[in-house]
């Protein structure tokens, strides 16, 4: 076992073989374990993360995007890597039943907390580990997947195990870190970049489990998991401190509004709405 910061890695084994992956220093590639490293944020408190650091800018324009992708949805829904249930009332209205998931004990403990003051009575809550969704024991209508694909080691592993818990035809919505934003561009052209924002592979940074992708490798995993892709949006565009303190967090998220669905096919924003639809097994599956 590993620490990241507070962060503890834990192992998870995978049945998949390793994967290339670029790390910080750009055009490196490194090989995973065949053992999967997941976070597990036991010893962080991840509501005062959002709650008392200044996050309701990012919190605004997620529940935006959230709110677009899932205005259709229903029946049952899984959701993967809840947290502490802090976006569950923006979809399980609309739900006949609903699973929230996370590795992290003390999440779960938070998130029945949050479903009970909620007065959500379809909502359940359940330890689990996002490389093993078969454990579910069932099959959903629709998953989501929200701040969680920064932490995925292996995403073709991960992306045929929401496969495997939906239904036919079930619909996925995830959001996931785009090395392709702005900002990075920006500082690859100043030289001083953190990562190859056009290189193809994902991109891992800093010391614990956190990757920047590319939206062509997201969208051609998502195929050969069985998946199409279908609505894209570009999301937390003005993700700067800067920024918020002149503007206010209420009119950055006044402009997110128009702005998502305009620049999905320039996609400049440092996170990625993706909405789409199993049509068949994995390939080679």
């Amino acid at each position: 076992m590993e620490k990241a910061g507070r962060i503890q890695v834990l192992q998870s084994r995978s049945a998949f073989g390793p994967r290339h992956y670029e790390n910080n220093k750009l055009g490196v590639a490194e090989k995973p374990n065949a053992e999967h490293e997941v976070f597990d944020y036991n010893n962080v408190n991840y509501q005062d993360f959002w709650q008392q650091t200044d996050r309701r800018y990012e919190d605004a324009a997620e529940r935006i995007a959230l709110r677009r992708l899932t205005k259709t949805m229903q029946g049952s829904c899984l959701e993967i890597g809840c947290g502490f249930g802090r976006l569950v009332d923006e979809y399980a209205p609309r739900c006949s039943q609903v699973l929230l998931t996370d590795c992290t004990a003390h999440l779960i403990e938070a998130a029945r907390q949050r479903v009970d003051s909620l007065g959500l009575t379809n909502v359940e809550c359940r330890q689990l580990d996002l490389y093993k969704l078969e454990e579910c024991g069932r099959c959903f209508d629709n998953a989501i997947c929200v701040r969680v694909m920064h932490h995925v080691e292996d995403v073709p592993a991960f992306f045929r195990q929401v496969n495997g818990a939906l239904a036919p035809g079930g619909q996925f919505v995830f959001e996931y870190a785009n090395k392709r934003n702005l900002l990075e561009i920006g500082r690859w052209l100043l030289r001083r970049p953190n990562l190859q924002p056009f290189g193809y592979q994902p991109s891992r940074r800093g010391r614990g489990v956190f990757y920047n992708f590319n939206p062509a490798y997201i969208k051609a995993e998502l195929r050969q998991a069985g998946f199409e892709p279908e609505e894209v949006l570009a999301v937390s565009m003005f993700r700067s401190q800067a920024l918020k303190r002149v503007f206010g967090w209420r009119l950055l998220a006044g402009l997110e509004r128009w702005l998502q669905r305009p620049l999905a096919w320039l996609l400049p924003a440092p996170s990625v709405f993706v909405r789409a639809r199993k049509v068949s097994r994995p390939e080679n599956d």
